[in-house]
């Protein structure tokens, strides 16, 4: 059983979403190796295993316990900085250039750093600058060496910094703290944003848990990737990979569909999709055993779980567009239907063709509006939702379909 299995399944009687205790997973173990290995990307840059994760739910889902148990993990590794608790960008900055020796004697120079926080805004303190920083810490492969940073009383430099972060929040903090700047701006191209909106079990903690976590067990294989040096097999050696040859197909096959359905992305997450898929595939890998090996089931799980998130990116950020929300994605629905010969499709053939445009919680919110509008009208057709769109609606629009005034 892999290290994420074992924290999914020792976690399965507590609420939190389950997608939750995985990510926090992913985080863990790129923490604890850091810089140590690498991803040669066709001899044009190393790509390391950071990752910046955000958890996104409502106020009171549980958030905070996956945030408290890859802290703890992390720190039982004893291998790196952990940041937590409030602080300004600058404390961090200063937290992440300071060499010290770590609980049993180990000296710690390099400056690599685990930030994490229940809830994200209240961590942070509010700085224009902030978020910029942080954008320009996660990208490893252009900080080789040193970093700096210059401010009125003192210079800040970074020795190879290598940042992980796990960080929690809610829509409204989101809106409140995320700038315009942020969203285009890179910080939320190189973050995977997680969406949950159910627990994953009702459970009041009454009752001792049947199977609690055992933390010691979990950080047992945590140390032993930490360990790890070096980079990871290649993708190409003469010929594919077979983990090579699943990356290379989709990858091209993405960028042809983005190319043809003309796939709108403000935040830039789609021109770095390639390299997110790969760190996770990384990060799945070892989480599988403690070897430099991309392996075919951790590259497949990697593409899966990477383009699901897509969707609910939009639905996350589109509130910073309150009065245009979702247009977009209306205009994409009404479209399909029209061009449809019964101008009908089941809700489950408009998520799969549309998960870079939106995701079902999104979707949710985005039919009652046309419903009311009188755009379509929602059947079940068996145990399938089905979207139609009435005669009546469908003469209304054909004219601007088919570019022509009324």
């Amino acid at each position: 059983m892999s290290f994420i299995s074992e924290v999914l399944k020792s976690h399965e009687e507590m609420e939190p979403p389950r997608t939750f205790w995985y990510w926090s997973s992913l985080a863990a173990i790129s923490a604890v190796v850091k810089d140590n290995i690498w991803l040669d990307r066709g001899g044009a840059y190393k790509l390391y295993p950071n990752i910046y994760v955000m958890l996104h739910a409502e106020s009171g889902a549980k958030k905070g316990p996956p945030v408290n148990l890859a802290r703890s993990l992390v720190k039982k590794v004893n291998n790196t900085r952990v940041i937590y608790g409030r602080s300004s960008i600058q404390a961090m900055v200063k937290e992440l250039g300071t060499a010290y020796t770590l609980p049993g004697g180990r000296v710690l120079a390099k400056s690599c750093g685990f930030y994490c926080a229940s809830e994200f805004t209240s961590s942070l303190v509010a700085d224009p600058a902030a978020i910029t920083i942080l954008t320009d810490l996660y990208d490893r492969i252009y900080n080789e060496g040193q970093w700096e940073s210059t401010l009125k009383m003192e210079k800040l430099i970074l020795k190879d910094p290598v940042l992980t972060m796990l960080v929690a929040t809610n829509q409204a903090h989101f809106d409140a703290f995320m700038e315009q700047k942020d969203i285009t701006g890179g910080f939320i191209a190189r973050t995977f944003i997680i969406n949950a909106s159910e627990e994953q079990t009702v459970n009041s903690l009454v009752k001792p848990l049947e199977h609690p976590p055992d933390k010691e067990a979990l950080a047992k294989y945590l140390i032993e990737m930490s360990t790890l040096q070096g980079p990871f097999e290649p993708l190409y050696n003469n010929d594919y990979t077979p983990s090579g040859k699943i990356f290379d197909d989709w990858y091209k096959e993405t960028k042809e569909y983005i190319k043809r359905e003309k796939v709108k992305d403000e935040t830039g997450t789609l021109n770095r999709i390639g390299d997110s898929v790969l760190k996770v595939a990384m990060l799945l890998s070892l989480s599988e055993r403690p070897e430099l090996v991309i392996t075919e089931t951790a590259m497949i799980e990697a593409i899966e779980v990477c383009t699901k998130l897509i969707g609910g990116l939009r639905r996350v950020t589109s509130g910073k567009n309150a009065k245009g929300s979702n247009a977009y994605q209306k205009a994409l629905i009404i479209e399909e239907l029209m061009k449809r010969d019964n101008h009908m499709i089941t809700r489950q053939q408009l998520l799969k063709k549309y998960y870079y445009h939106f995701d079902s919680l999104m979707l949710n919110d985005i039919i009652p509006l046309l419903e009311s509008a009188g755009y379509l009208v929602s059947e079940m057709h068996g145990s399938q939702v089905v979207y139609k769109m009435p005669e009546k609606a469908y003469e209304e629009l054909k004219p601007y379909y088919e570019g022509k005034m009324k």
